[in-house]
């Protein structure tokens, strides 16, 4: 469970960082698009992060060093 939780974090973590790239292109409709994608998919993992652990995922969520804790 740890290590699913640990690579669930570690996604977000890398969808944010491809997400920051995105938002430094010039902005277009199909980037704006791409952008929102990329959220939804953070959203959708934070979801899965809290099924697991039943408690609120978003604090420090992203960092895959904090191991399984999911603060409330």
């Amino acid at each position: 469970m740890e290590s699913e939780i640990i690579k669930t974090k570690q996604l977000r973590k890398d969808i944010d960082e491809v997400l920051q790239r995105v938002k430094e292109l010039s902005s277009t409709r199909e980037r704006s698009l791409a952008v929102t994608k990329l959220q939804e998919g953070t959203m959708w993992l934070g979801i899965h992060l809290k099924a697991i652990n039943s408690l609120n995922p978003y604090p420090r969520s992203k960092d895959p060093k904090s191991g399984d804790y999911v603060a409330p």
